[in-house]
């Protein structure tokens, strides 16, 4: 829940950054297993068309109590990024392939607004 002033401290924050991305998915818990273990071996066309996309230094990690999994990747445009892999070829099979492992709704990512950052 936000209220007009922390919208508005968030949206005016230095520490907001085009450069940095943090997203939340939401695994489904009996699937878990399947999720991480499929992320060990990610296609090299998809670590192609992410790393030809502009995105570097991308993690994810995973609460596993409820399957919260938090993203993150950097970019030298974040939107620009997330544009491109939205026109990648190989998106739409990936996107079907993790289809099954996510919580209804659980696959939109929902990106976290950014407000402190030490460099």
């Amino acid at each position: 829940m936000t209220t007009p002033d922390l919208d508005q401290l968030l949206a005016t924050s230095a520490a907001r950054s085009p450069h940095r991305c943090c997203f939340l998915l939401h695994v489904r818990p009996e699937k878990l297993t399947e999720y991480v273990a499929a992320h060990q071996d990610v296609w090299e066309e998809m670590r192609t068309a992410l790393t030809d996309a502009g995105w570097r230094n991308y993690s994810l990690f995973l609460r596993p109590e409820d399957g919260m999994v938090v993203g993150y990747f950097e970019a030298d445009d974040v939107d620009a990024a997330q544009e491109a892999m939205g026109r990648a070829a190989i998106s739409p099979r990936w996107e079907a392939a993790m289809g099954e492992y996510f919580a209804p709704g659980g696959g939109e990512k929902q990106v976290l607004p950014q407000y402190f950052h030490l460099p």
